[in-house]
């Protein structure tokens, strides 16, 4: 028995990493070393007991882990320190969107309508012709009754203008001959004041035909143009943008007034962000805002440019994007200004209507 204790502890000192095989059949107890002779196995009776082997410890395991213990609890208490942070001096949009001001153009008189290959999605530069519309059965009584009445006074006060500077003429000659009788001493002073006066009605009623006949003839002119407009008008478009949509289709007939595009002016573009009124205190004006996509693929900056409180209770403003409805009860409206170049571009429409993440970072 002591000769088998004897070799055992001799394999474990001479040579750690070979194996000690025990094996336990019933109530046997086999313990087999390299270094020392085979040994009959010894009958125990009673419970079978297998005595654990203890090798040495190792001094540079028990220093790595207990190396890696300490980093991993440092990473949990910055991680939570970083979470409680984050927590307590920032804030996050439940919901954001990006906005825009729509533009709709309508068609100012009725008739076919020509649209130009505009697409939706497209650049489309300030000053290009967006769509025409033709009226070739104009037949608006009123307006050419107006300007066949503008065209008789204008040719009445032609004539009474000129009928007038005949009569000027006349009495320019009187007057003259007047003077010099006057001058003669032939005539009274009384008779040349008379014809003096004369003279200047003549010469007054003169100007006033004349400039009467002038603002007939350019009322005339309007008239006939506004006439040519309600045959056949021409839309541009009035800024740099993009087409958001266009209702109307060519050829269709369209009534005065009627909405043909839709554009989106990318000078006007901003973000809709609804807070929880208990981030009401870090909200301010002018706060600067990090604006980030849902997919987190793009972020950029931007800031506060005011704030609406009531919102579900007050009616709101209604632009591009659609606004939620029982969601934004008891929840504050931010709109946003975005400082940095838009991610998205015109065949995207400039990201109008995307859901986006704002936080307000208190620290900044």
């Amino acid at each position: 028995m002591l000769l088998h204790r004897f070799c055992e502890c001799v394999s474990a000192v001479a040579s750690p990493p070979a194996r000690s095989t025990r094996t336990g059949t019933g109530n046997r107890l086999t313990s087999v070393s390299p270094l020392c002779q085979p040994v009959e196995p010894k009958v125990v009776t009673g419970a079978l007991v297998v005595e654990p082997k203890a090798g040495p410890p190792s001094s540079r395991r028990r220093l790595f882990f207990r190396c890696a213990r300490l980093v991993l609890t440092g990473a949990v208490v910055a991680g939570a320190g970083a979470y409680v942070t984050h927590t307590f001096t920032s804030a996050t949009s439940e919901q954001a969107y990006i906005n825009a001001e729509m533009t709709v153009l309508r068609a100012p008189i009725e008739g076919q309508l020509r649209l130009e290959p505009v697409q939706p999605g497209a650049v489309i530069f300030r000053d290009a012709t967006l769509f025409r519309i033709e009226n070739p059965r104009f037949g608006n009584q009123e307006a050419m009754a107006q300007l066949n009445w503008l065209r008789e006074l204008t040719e009445r006060l032609h004539a009474e203008a000129d009928e007038a500077a005949v009569r000027y003429q006349q009495q320019e000659q009187v007057y003259r001959l007047h003077e010099k009788l006057h001058e003669e001493k032939l005539i009274s002073r009384l008779a040349f004041l008379e014809e003096e006066t004369k003279l200047a009605l003549a010469q007054t009623a003169l100007s006033n035909k004349q400039s009467q006949a002038r603002q007939a003839e350019a009322r005339t002119r309007e008239v006939e143009r506004q006439v040519e407009l309600q045959k056949e008008t021409m839309v541009q478009m009035p800024f740099d943008g993009v087409a958001w949509t266009i209702p109307a289709k060519t050829g269709a007939q369209v009534a005065a007034h009627e909405p043909v595009l839709q554009v989106i002016d990318p000078r006007r573009i901003w973000v809709d962000a609804f807070f929880h009124e208990k981030y009401s205190p870090k909200l301010r004006p002018g706060a600067p805002v990090t604006i980030r996509a849902l997919d987190g693929r793009e972020t950029w900056h931007g800031h506060v440019e005011s704030i609406r409180g009531g919102v579900g209770r007050i009616a709101y403003e209604s632009f591009t994007a659609g606004l939620p409805g029982d969601f934004t009860r008891r929840r504050v409206a931010v709109r946003v200004v975005m400082e940095s170049n838009n991610p998205f571009d015109a065949s995207q429409f400039f990201g109008v209507g995307r859901s986006v993440v704002v936080s307000v970072n208190d620290h900044e």
